[in-house]
């Protein structure tokens, strides 16, 4: 009995040990248990927002089709990073988009995006150039400033012997007006000038840029942004008319884009071309893989097409994905992947670089080149005679006519050839006609006083004096226009006067000598303005139709008509 009660006291003394230890175990496991899962939460709630909790967005960029190659290839890399952005998966998706498609849209409104005609509205925008953005800066459109992704500069595609010709002759941007109008100027008589083409159709950016590149030099300065007023200058009108026509007559601007001229070119590179000259980036002709043309970069600051990454404005999570994608593509294996696609990422070394012109500016100097100015040959023919002094508005008719005319002599291009005549009655001795500014170049001074300024004070020096010989005037006139003809242009007589004719010479007498002084092959009209009411306006109609000429009346010298009209004979 002793025994047993023993045996009883020892097992349970022993297993008090046991049971401390399974209580110990049994707490352990609980606070392991509790850690675990408190990681698992953790875990649980950083995995909840890896899933993005917000859902998907996409990040539409709308790239120039230039570009939009590489920028896709960099896209999917970036979707493979699985990237988030405020909770939200984001995925990239890169339209090729023609620039001037974009900015058209942008300049009407970002809120106005037409999505069934451009598809998603984009978060990101990469134009080819600086100049697209600086059309719709005042837009709203544009979130933060732009910085370039990747550049190339502009250049002309040119069959060799053209682009050695250029070369050889250091030409600047400035200069190719003039290897466009003079047939001499390259050097290669049987190609004649640059002919270069100017198409202005999509997708045509390197033409804006390598405009503003040549009126920047005709104006001196590249690296200045051209104004307006600048480019509606005398000046620029000038050099953008002269552009705007090659060698042949033909016009240089079309509605092609830049590949099709390429593509043209390319077919057709030999001097009998319509046009031996197209503008492009560099990267745009290497891609081509063209054989036969080479890229010629003139002299001077350099147009470059820069690939801004634009970033449009819109909620948050665009933003911000649009921020961190280009971050992604200006990182160095994003950077080798524009660099194989034949663009440049590092900070080039250039002579200088033309400052990309804004939308108001390309859209003056195109207006020119669809309109141009063309130049002119022609002879002022101004009545000097008595009633010429008559008062009208508080000047006299040849003050007032004088006032018109200096307008004109100031805005006609610095290739247009014109001269001052006079005619009364024994003007130059017992000559009824005066030669007052012989006609010639804008260019070309009379001895050292510039043409426009001795035309301007030879005219305000005019008073009137007695008769009006008005047709021998005339027929000495023509006959002075057809010698000196121009091919090329519209050579003409301008006749300016009040009254009829004086003069012994009859209308019949001066329509048969107009006859045989005319040359078909050196065709010259005789235009006429008359001033107030005119006895012989029959006869000036019959003078005009014999030369294909055009008559105009105004109702008096101070009506805003006579500018007008002069306006269109003469600019």
């Amino acid at each position: 009995m002793g025994e047993h009660r023993n045996s009883g006291r020892g097992r349970s003394i022993a297993a008090g040990p046991v049971v401390v230890v399974i209580t110990i175990a049994v707490l352990v496991a609980a606070v392991f248990g509790w850690f675990q899962l408190r990681d698992r939460i953790s875990d649980q709630g950083v995995e909840a927002a890896d899933k993005c909790v917000e859902g998907s967005a996409v990040l539409t960029v709308a790239a120039d089709p230039d570009i939009s190659g590489p920028v896709e290839q960099l896209a999917a890399r970036f979707d493979a990073t699985a990237p988030v952005v405020r909770d939200h998966c984001v995925t990239v998706q890169v339209r090729a988009t023609a620039s001037d498609a974009v900015r058209t849209a942008l300049s009407a409104g970002i809120d106005t995006w037409d999505a069934g005609a451009l598809g998603p509205r984009p978060g990101l925008w990469i134009p080819q150039s600086s100049a697209d953005v600086e059309a719709v800066t005042d837009r709203g459109a544009v979130d933060g400033t732009p910085r370039s992704l990747a550049s190339s500069p502009v250049v002309l595609a040119a069959p060799t012997a053209v682009a050695d010709a250029v070369n050889a002759a250091g030409s600047s941007w400035a200069d190719l007006v003039r290897l466009q109008r003079d047939p001499q100027a390259l050097g290669l008589s049987e190609w004649g000038g640059l002919r270069l083409a100017v198409p202005t159709g999509s997708d045509t950016g390197a033409t804006t840029l390598a405009v503003a590149a040549i009126a920047a030099g005709v104006r001196g300065d590249p690296t200045e942004a051209l104004t307006v007023e600048q480019a509606s200058s005398r000046e620029l009108v000038s050099a953008m008319s002269e552009l705007a026509v090659t060698d042949t007559g033909a016009a240089a601007l079309s509605t092609s884009t830049t590949y099709d001229a390429l593509a043209i070119l390319e077919n057709a590179p030999g001097p009998d071309a319509p046009f031996h000259a197209v503008p492009v980036t560099e990267q745009q002709l290497a891609s081509t893989d063209s054989s036969t043309l080479t890229a010629v970069r003139p002299q001077g600051a350099t147009p470059i097409a820069d690939h801004p990454a634009v970033v449009l404005s819109g909620d948050e999570t665009s933003t911000r994905a649009a921020a961190a994608f280009v971050d992604f593509i200006r990182q160095p294996e994003g950077a080798q992947t524009l660099r194989d696609a034949g663009f440049g990422v590092d900070e080039a070394e250039y002579n200088g670089v033309v400052a990309p012109p804004s939308g108001p500016v390309s859209d003056a100097l195109l207006a020119v080149l669809r309109n141009p100015v063309l130049p002119r040959r022609a002879t002022v023919l101004l009545d000097v005679s008595e009633s010429m002094g008559t008062t009208e508005g508080g000047a006299t008719r040849l003050q007032n006519t004088v006032r018109a005319l200096n307008e004109q002599f100031q805005r006609v291009p610095d290739a247009t050839e014109l001269g001052l005549w006079s005619f009364s009655e024994d003007l130059d001795r017992a000559l009824p006609y005066r030669i007052d500014v012989p006609t010639g170049p804008m260019t070309v001074p009379i001895g050292t006083t510039p043409r426009r300024a001795a035309l301007d004070s030879t005219a305000a020096s005019l008073t009137p004096a007695t008769g009006s010989f008005t047709y021998a005037s005339v027929l000495v006139a023509y006959l002075d226009a057809v010698a000196g003809y121009v091919p090329g242009r519209d050579n003409s007589v301008v006749l300016i006067t009040d009254g009829p004719d004086d003069s012994s010479l009859s209308e019949e007498e001066l329509l048969a000598d107009l006859t045989s002084a005319a040359d078909p092959a050196r065709p010259v009209a005789v235009n006429i303005v008359r001033i107030g009411d005119n006895p012989d306006a029959s006869s000036f109609a019959d003078i005009a139709a014999r030369t294909g000429g055009t008559v105009d009346a105004v109702p008096t010298s101070d009506s805003p008509d006579l500018i007008d009209r002069l306006g269109k004979l003469l600019y």
